[in-house]
């Protein structure tokens, strides 16, 4: 037989150690959820207690209830359920007298309770001694003494509880509050009767919540029709009736508390001589600054260094893994895979990255509240929170935003009013995340050479800028009001115990995974069904009198079946008079220009116009799109589509016998580009059987032609004539070549390109092996980063290093002086034994041939990393010119850079962060959110790059009309928001 569920709610006032004894009764065995109706977090968790199964509902903690704030009323509404068997109330025995206000409202609710006198440690060591028989026969419940973070304390307190929970439960005594309380109660209850069968209590606990506050449950006051005559109550209490509750449950409290305090030798304690530096006047901003310095370090930096380990596992398993397991296990259909794998599954990679950022924040914000600084923290920021209508702790979550959006928005829930918490979430997304640093650091290198660094902190400086004016704009349109009295406790300094940190931080981001997860899971994959599926035209012919689709590669024609390139079978000559090209919506195609995402691109790129994405510059549109995944992708975006589309000048249409012809790469529509030049219109030759290439005649037939004088090259763009010859000589070689030929060579595409292994399952395993390789590599680079938080100067350094390592390369492949593998030696910088010698003989030989390299530009050699630019730069100078209104480029500072990475700054967060947002504010709030913030992005980029290069004027006023309607919008909707109390607690 089952044991039995007992009940036990956990109550008391903030700072009690209500948490701390939560965490230590149930451990691991928690739920976190939202109360009905509220954001309030609900925590329950399990745990035995001999024969009984005991179930634990920790209460928000509070200091009154009045069922006003979210949090009182999710407290009294739960009560009032009569769920709960037993309340145990938690007080802090070096503060008791004003603890016993909420003790007095509780007894008030006749629900059998027990008093737990929490932190009796604390109150001996401060010179409390205790008579804690007085409470138990005041209140007519068993008292506790706990010290809730030692175990011997918990081990005491479960056994005294196994006494309460199998004996004889003990309702509190009712309460007498003097006869002037008590007459206004007796004239109250048979009006109140009606309110109290609604909420199923009793009409005295109704009359004294009345008292103490009118608008308590004014809702069903309302719905029960009844009416109190405020006027008469106050003549019988010969005062406001909120003053006259209150003072008799505050005469209450210090009766009791006079005799329960049996000595006060009240002496400075520990707590005292911290705030004496920690709160000094001089001393408590700079030690908060250092403090806030160091939660974001950590919480970023160290977290950070365990993004690639989440990266590459779940990479490995949800999106190879799987997409191995249904096309080569299950033979799904290539649709399926998209959805699933590349869809979902990368949904999931990307919710997991997020992790350890996540899980430090959490960490150390449940160490500054545990430890007690989390109060004075907030105190100290208060006074320039205050400007933006926010209490100090929202600085808190801001902090955290420059590290990562997603953390910094759940950390407003340090915030207890909703109108605060709001706000805060409307301002943490302009806090420039990491993510959005490579692309400050690249388009800066790019653009702004020695400038580069004051941009990349021009952009950071921005977002705070922003933040605080619209801060202001909505503190008096939507979110209109003050912040909320800083009426703050100053707990006692503790020393959190680790198990309560790590239970703390798991349950928060559990939630996190299990909620904001769901979200962006589904929206990355929807994005990246439309990044992969597209339309795509294919080219057919009959071969052996059956229709059979071909691609156009290097090598000539080859056949396609079951989505892999095969060789024509033997003797089988293209006509290419005959190749028809279908267009057939497929998978495959991302990062593509036959993607629906690149479609969705080519067609809104005029909206962006204003600010100098001009019409070829589609892919910028693209990678806007995809930069909702993450703000970083669209570095990755635009590199991969302007590879395909070419530089800012050259047409993407390749024709050839009056039809369109598709290259291998362009019908997967994927893979990396060579560097590009302006396209050739040289028709390919194709190879039939043997090795002798054909080419059509001036009637489009193909003929046989001598191999020696034919130079097979691609329809895609071919950087020089040097690689064209090249690829002939490389058609007309014979297969084996003499082991001793080894030519120099004038640019790397004449090498032959290391085959990778097409097929087969995924190493999981040795993905896990790499994963855990990163943890170390990243760690190491850590505690240099104190000095560069947020990583531009690192990053820069990146950018720069490996723009010298390819210039230099460049110049190695002009001097034409050594081999192939040589190259490749220089080229990746091994780290494999003999590697080092290998490199000085290269080096030697360069040198002789007359190209003698500098320090830096070795350096760069090693730590340069090609995939940091690749062509990107030369691709981005050309789209990114600085035009003017008629399109001729203006000297100086590159303004249309600038507004496209002020727009990046400002729009739409990326859809992890939106995830939280609408978890936290919900749909309609976050759809507003995400609108009127790129709406914002939009008018402003366009101000900064039409004003700087004399452009259009209409577009200036229009977005300067823009903004006031914007603001005007804002202001309607809120007066309509504000007037319904959608922002009130």
């Amino acid at each position: 037989m089952a044991p039995k569920l007992f009940t036990i709610a956990i109550a008391g006032n903030p700072n009690c150690g209500k948490t701390a004894l939560f965490n230590a009764l149930t451990g691991a065995r928690q739920s976190v959820g939202n109360w009905p109706g509220v954001t309030v977090e609900k925590k329950e968790g399990f745990f035995e207690l001999g024969n009984q199964h005991i179930r634990v509902v920790d209460l928000p903690g509070t200091y009154a209830l009045f069922a006003n704030a979210e949090d009182e009323r999710a407290a009294v509404d739960y009560l009032l359920t009569r769920e709960a068997d037993l309340i145990v109330n938690i007080i802090d025995a070096s503060n008791i007298e004003r603890n016993l206000f909420l003790t007095s409202q509780l007894v008030d609710m006749q629900i059998p309770m027990v008093i737990a006198a929490n932190m009796i440690d604390i109150a001996e060591k401060r010179g409390l001694h205790l008579d804690l028989d007085v409470l138990a026969e005041r209140f007519g419940v068993p008292v506790i003494p706990l010290s809730a973070v030692n175990e011997r304390s918990i081990t005491n307190f479960i056994s005294e509880m196994a006494h309460v929970v199998a004996g004889k439960k003990m309702t509190p005594k009712a309460i007498h509050y003097g006869e002037n309380v008590e007459n206004a109660v007796k004239y109250l209850e048979p009006q109140v009767e009606p309110v109290a069968k609604l909420l199923g209590t009793d009409a005295r606990w109704v009359s004294l919540m009345y008292l103490g506050n009118e608008k308590s449950y004014a809702d069903k006051f309302a719905e029960a029709k009844v009416k109190i005559n405020k006027a008469e109550v106050t003549k019988m209490l010969n005062e406001e009736s909120e003053f006259a509750m209150a003072d008799a449950r505050y005469s209450l409290a210090h009766e009791i508390a006079g005799k329960t305090i049996l000595s006060n030798r009240s002496k400075r304690t520990w707590s005292d001589k911290l705030d004496s530096v920690l709160l000094n006047r001089w001393a408590s901003l700079p030690i908060f600054l250092l403090v806030m310095y160091l939660v974001f370090w950590v919480a970023v930096t160290i977290g950070s260094a365990f993004i690639d380990f989440f990266d590459v596992l779940f990479g490995a398993i949800f999106v190879d893994g799987l997409g191995y397991l249904l096309t080569d296990v299950f033979h799904a259909p290539g649709f399926v895979s998209a959805i699933l794998a590349d869809g979902i599954g990368a949904g999931i990679q990307t919710v997991s990255t997020f992790i350890p950022v996540i899980f430090f924040m959490f960490l150390c914000l449940s160490f500054l509240e545990d430890s007690g600084y989390m109060a004075r923290a907030a105190f100290v920021a208060d006074r320039f929170m205050r400007f933006l209508g926010l209490p100090g702790r929202a600085f808190v979550p801001m902090m955290v935003g420059f590290g990562c959006g997603v953390p910094g928005i759940m950390g407003s829930r340090v915030l207890e009013s909703k109108r605060e918490r709001f706000l805060t979430i409307f301002l943490v997304p302009f806090m420039s995340c990491g993510a959005r640093l490579p692309v400050y650091a690249l388009f800066a290198a790019a653009f702004f050479g020695a400038q580069a660094g004051t941009v990349v902190f021009a952009l950071y400086l921005a977002g705070v800028l922003f933040a605080i004016v619209y801060g202001l704009i909505l503190r008096r349109s939507l979110f209109v009001g003050e912040a909320s009295n800083f009426v703050m406790e100053l707990p006692p300094y503790h020393l959190p115990k680790f198990k309560s940190l790590m239970i703390h931080s798991w349950l928060r981001l559990r939630d996190y995974i299990i909620r904001a997860g769901k979200v962006i899971t589904i929206a990355v994959a929807v994005l990246g069904f439309l990044n992969s599926f597209g339309f795509v035209d294919k080219l057919y012919t009959e071969i052996n009198g059956e229709k059979t689709e071909i691609v156009k590669s290097e090598e000539g024609y080859a056949m396609v079946q079951d989505e892999k390139e095969v060789p024509l079978p033997e003797g089988v000559v293209i006509d290419e008079s005959k190749i028809k090209t279908e267009t057939e919506f497929t998978a495959g195609n991302g990062d593509s220009e036959n993607s629906l995402l690149s479609a969705i691109g080519k067609a809104i790129t005029p909206i962006f116009e204003p600010f100098g994405v001009e019409s070829n510059n589609w892919p910028a549109s693209v990678s806007l799109f995809t930069g909702l995944l993450a703000k970083e992708a669209v570095i990755g975006t635009m590199n991969s589509l302007y590879s395909m589309a070419g530089p800012g000048d050259v047409s993407d249409e390749r024709t050839l016998a009056g039809g369109s012809l598709q290259t291998k790469d362009e019908r997967i529509g994927g893979g990396e580009s060579l560097p590009l030049a302006p396209a050739t219109d040289t028709a390919s030759a194709t190879p039939s059987s043997g090795d002798t290439p054909q080419r059509p005649d001036a009637e489009g037939n193909v003929s046989v032609v001598d191999s020696a004088k034919v130079a097979v090259v691609d329809s895609a763009t071919v950087a020089d004539s040097a690689v064209a010859e090249a690829d002939s000589n490389k058609v007309a070689e014979p297969a084996e070549a003499p082991a001793e030929e080894k030519p120099l060579i004038a640019g790397v595409d004449e090498c032959p390109a290391e085959e990778e292994e097409e097929g087969g399952a995924p190493d999981i395993l040795g993905a896990f092996k790499e994963a855990l390789g990163t943890i170390p590599e990243n760690l190491s680079e850590v505690f240099g980063s104190l000095t560069d938080i947020l990583g531009t100067s690192g990053e820069l350094e990146a950018q720069n290093a490996a723009e010298l390592k390819k210039v230099t390369l460049d110049k190695i492949l002009e001097a034409k002086a050594i081999t192939c593998e040589e190259y490749a030696s220089i080229e990746t910088f091994s780290e494999d034994e003999g590697a080092d010698k290998a490199r000085e003989e290269v080096f030697a030989k360069l040198a002789a041939a007359g190209l003698t390299l500098s320090e830096d530009e070795i350096g760069a050699l090693e730590e340069g990393d090609l995939s940091e630019t690749a062509d990107i730069y030369a691709n981005l100078r050309s789209y990114f010119h600085n035009p003017d209104k008629n399109g001729n480029p203006v000297d100086g500072f590159n303004w249309q850079v600038f507004a496209f990475l002020i727009f990046i700054l400002l729009y739409v967060p990326c859809l992890a962060a939106m995830g939280v947002v609408v978890r936290e504010i919900g749909l309609g709030l976050g759809v507003l959110m995400a609108v009127v913030q790129t709406v914002l992005a939009w008018a402003v980029s366009i101000l900064l790059y039409q004003i700087p290069v004399g452009g259009d004027k209409f577009w200036i006023v229009c977005s300067i009309v823009v903004l006031v309607a914007t603001f005007a919008f804002l202001k309607l909707f809120g007066m309509s928001a504000n007037k319904k109390g959608r922002f009130e607690d």
